[in-house]
C-alpha cells in the first residue's frame, strides 16, 4: 500500500491505494479462474474481430490497387498502340514468328555471305 499523500500533495486516488492482487473492497470476491478465463477468452475474441476486419480492408486495397493499375496499363497500351492495341501486338507477335520461320529455312552460308558483306561495307578504308 502507498501512504496517503501522493506526491503532488493532494489526497492519492482510490485506486493508487490498492495494492496489485488486492481485492477493492475489504468483502470483495476474488474472480475465480472460470471468470479469469472467459475475460481472456472474450479479450481474444475481441482482437481476433479486430484483426478480420483489418485483413477485410487490406483485401479491399489490394483490390483497388490491382484494378487501379490494371486501368493503368489498359491506358497505357492504348496511348502507345492507338485503337486495337491487343490486336495490333498480336500482329507484330505473329509477324516476328514468321519471321523467325524464314530466317531458319535459310541456308547458313547465304546467311554468313550477308553478314560478311555487311561487314566489309561497315569497314573504315
Amino acid at each position: 500500500m502507498q501512504s496517503s499523500i501522493n506526491r503532488h500533495g493532494l489526497p492519492p486516488d482510490p485506486d493508487e491505494l490498492i495494492a496489485e492482487g488486492d481485492p477493492p473492497f475489504a468483502d470483495a470476491a476474488e474472480q475465480t479462474a472460470r471468470e479469469k478465463a472467459d475475460e481472456s477468452l472474450n479479450a481474444l475474441q475481441h482482437e481476433i474481430r479486430l484483426l478480420n476486419a483489418r485483413i477485410g480492408m487490406l483485401r479491399e486495397d489490394a483490390e483497388a490497387a490491382l484494378k487501379a493499375k490494371a486501368t493503368s496499363v489498359d491506358a497505357s497500351a492504348h496511348v502507345q498502340l492507338g485503337d486495337y492495341p491487343w490486336l495490333k501486338l498480336a500482329a507484330a507477335i505473329g509477324a516476328t514468328f514468321i519471321a523467325a520461320r524464314l530466317v531458319r529455312r535459310l541456308p547458313l552460308g547465304v546467311l554468313l555471305a550477308g553478314f560478311a558483306g555487311h561487314l566489309s561495307e561497315a569497314r573504315p578504308r
